[in-house]
């Protein structure tokens, strides 16, 4: 089964949990089903949070990856480069006569020590680099799982999906939705949000 299929049938099943647990809360008495519903409204704001923190760390993982892979593609050309270089300059010198070999030997020698120091030098400023986006990247993932779990505490639901079965059906009676008695709790959402 791939993903998107997946992904459909978790949907499909949370949307007939819902409407089951809707059933449940409008027969229950008022208070058993705001129980119910600040239970399933807790349980959803958990899980909105979890899937939001997921989704960073996905998202801070990708770019950290993507700059990891970037320095080191980065640092094996420069290193290739300077090889080659390197390489290049040898056999030019190789090909002079012996009076000048100590001479292209020092020049080779100079050339691939400057060389050398200049790519360690770059791999390092990119280690650098990467070291400081990783950072920024895991502080920013922790201050927002940190404003994710923390509550803003006014009290007040974040989102109509965190209000009860009767709050929305009280909502849509406000806006004069039609059809709204009959709406179980995600297609009285899905009403107020098009409203």
């Amino acid at each position: 089964m791939d993903t998107t299929d997946f992904n459909s049938e978790i949907s499909r099943r949370l949307d007939e949990l819902t409407e089951r647990l809707d059933r449940l809360e409008s027969e229950l008495p008022p208070i058993p089903a705001r129980a119910i519903g600040l239970t399933r409204a807790t349980a959803h704001r958990v899980n909105a949070t979890a899937s939001d923190v997921a989704n960073d760390v996905g998202r801070q993982l990708d770019r950290l990856s993507s700059t990891a892979g970037n320095a080191m593609s980065t640092t094996l050309g420069q290193a290739r480069s300077a090889v080659g270089r390197t390489s290049g300059t040898a056999r030019r010198t190789g090909n002079e006569t012996i009076g000048q070999a100590r001479s292209a030997v020092d020049r080779t020698s100079g050339t691939a020590r400057r060389t050398s120091n200049e790519t360690i030098g770059q791999a390092r400023a990119q280690t650098r680099r990467t070291g400081e986006q990783a950072e920024r990247s895991a502080t920013a993932l922790l201050d927002d799982a940190t404003r994710a779990v923390e509550p803003d505490g006014d009290g007040k639901p974040a989102s109509l999906d965190d209000l009860t079965k009767a709050d929305l059906y009280e909502r849509a009676q406000e806006l004069d939705i039609e059809g709204r008695s009959s709406m179980s709790k995600s297609q009285l959402v899905r009403a107020l949000r098009s409203a």
